[in-house]
């Protein structure tokens, strides 16, 4: 399915790892809903998404008459004033200082969403496209905290394109110091930043983040501090070296002197195009916070998600992503196809498919032990009823058929941890894993459902032990 005009203002496909968290690519080709810190950051409210979690690129072609383009289409004034629908960006105002493509469009080919840019005053086309792996049967690659963005750079002109493409991020890994305890460096393979705090390693708040681009053969740079301003300083000093051909990369190192002021890291690609000729420059995001300071369901007690046991931190996350990524992307490209062939009317494919992200949203958690747990959905900044609530998930048929693994350790969690000895199920399990209370009644349709998914899951698996 394509979209155009006021329907993109409703797109916002989840990138991320089943119980990893997410991001979310809008229907205008940026970022939005930083959920990455086991909880929904949505825009919906105003200190749901802001400042410190923006991402963008920015395209500058140069020549006599130089160009340069934030690399997303036109603003909607509905994100532009406020209406409930912010953009990122300082006063969460979709950084409107900056120029755009002047054309866009969003295609969904769940677990892609491709958005293509043009503009008439730009000789090079976009084509973005956004993934994080889904493979099906394969937990741990369907399981990475990473957002993907994939652009696709065409010469539309007939003569030669001499151009500079480049991604920044601002600090995602703001702790308890704010903007004084942040640290950035340049990742150990020089292709990008690696961010982190000076938090103690057992807090809620510590983490990393890691940006970075991979599987170019063009020259890279990298910024791994923005100037330390206060205010907007940062981005217009950004813009104003992105635009004049000046970007200046560093290390990320600086004396104490200044560090309160906003912090972000960059990546910038140069690249040389011939009239039809097309690049593609991957973009990945990665993230690690490993430790989740809140329960719920009598237990209250802090956990791990499963992914911080696969991975150190975000630059580990960002090397095996690099090290994996062609098969990564074919084994996700496969699936999509299988899926995408049927028969189905484009609309039953697009209902189908875009309520698959839902595995990818902030819905779902992941423990470290592997065993899943879902809100029946989510508020703007929380989940919303907990306990991988039986009537609810009774209706959920994408899991227990695509990973089926992941869907048994919900029957376990019903009847080894949420029934008593009279069969009385508890339609609300802890998190993290524990005995619930029996002092409510049942969910009658849960507790029957239950009884159905056992004997589905047995027909899925074969296990009859």
């Amino acid at each position: 399915m394509i979209y155009a005009g006021a329907k993109l203002l409703q797109i916002a496909m989840p990138l991320g790892g089943i119980g990893a968290g997410n991001v979310c690519l809008n229907g205008h080709g940026g970022l939005q809903d930083f959920s990455i810190r086991h909880k929904p950051t949505i825009t919906a409210l105003p200190d749901g998404h802001g400042y410190y979690d923006g991402a963008f690129a920015l395209l500058h072609v140069k020549g006599e008459n130089p160009i340069t383009r934030l690399v997303e289409g036109p603003l909607p004034p509905e994100k532009l004033y406020d209406q409930g629908l912010q953009a990122q960006g300082y006063r969460k105002g979709g950084h409107e200082g900056m120029p755009r493509f002047a054309e866009c469009e969003f295609e969904s080919r769940y677990p892609f969403g491709t958005v293509r840019l043009s503009d008439p005053k730009v000789p090079v086309a976009v084509e973005l496209t956004g993934w994080s792996p889904f493979v099906p049967n394969d937990e741990k690659a369907s399981g990475i905290p990473t957002a993907i963005l994939q652009y696709k750079l065409t010469n539309t002109s007939d003569k030669p394109v001499s151009l500079e493409f480049s991604y920044h991020w601002a600090h995602p890994v703001q702790g308890k110091g704010g903007e004084k305890g942040t640290r950035n460096r340049l990742l150990k393979n020089g292709q990008g930043v690696y961010f982190t705090n000076t938090d103690d390693p057992e807090s809620e708040t510590f983490g990393s983040a890691a940006l970075m681009v991979t599987h170019v053969g063009s020259p890279t740079r990298s910024k791994a501090m923005w100037l330390r301003g206060g205010w907007f300083d940062s981005l217009s000093a950004l813009w104003r070296e992105v635009e004049s051909g000046q970007f200046k990369k560093n290390d990320g190192s600086a004396s104490e002197r200044g560090l309160d002021g906003r912090n972000g890291g960059s990546v910038l690609v140069s690249v040389e195009l011939t009239p039809g000729q097309n690049t593609t420059i991957p973009i990945v995001l990665a993230w690690h916070f490993p430790n989740v300071g809140w329960g719920v369901g009598g237990t209250e007690k802090s956990w791990k998600p499963w992914y911080s046991a696969q991975w150190v931190d975000a630059e580990t996350v960002g090397t095996y992503i690099s090290e994996n990524y062609e098969r990564l992307l074919a084994r996700t490209s496969a699936f999509a196809d299988a899926l995408h062939r049927s028969t189905l009317p484009p609309t039953v494919l697009d209902a189908i498919t875009s309520n698959l992200a839902i595995l990818k949203s902030p819905t779902v958690l992941r423990q470290v032990n592997g065993n899943l747990w879902g809100w029946e959905g989510c508020f703007t900044q929380s989940g919303c009823c907990h306990g991988t609530c039986t009537h609810v998930w009774n209706y959920a048929q994408a899991l227990p058929h695509l990973f089926p693994a992941l869907e048994r350790t919900l029957r376990e969690q019903e009847y080894l941890r949420s029934m008593d000895g009279r069969g009385h199920v508890n339609f609300r399990a802890a998190l993290p894993d524990a005995p619930t209370s029996h002092d409510y009644h049942a969910a009658s349709d849960g507790q029957l459902g239950g009884i159905l998914k056992l004997w589905r899951e047995w027909q899925i698996s074969g296990d009859t032990e």
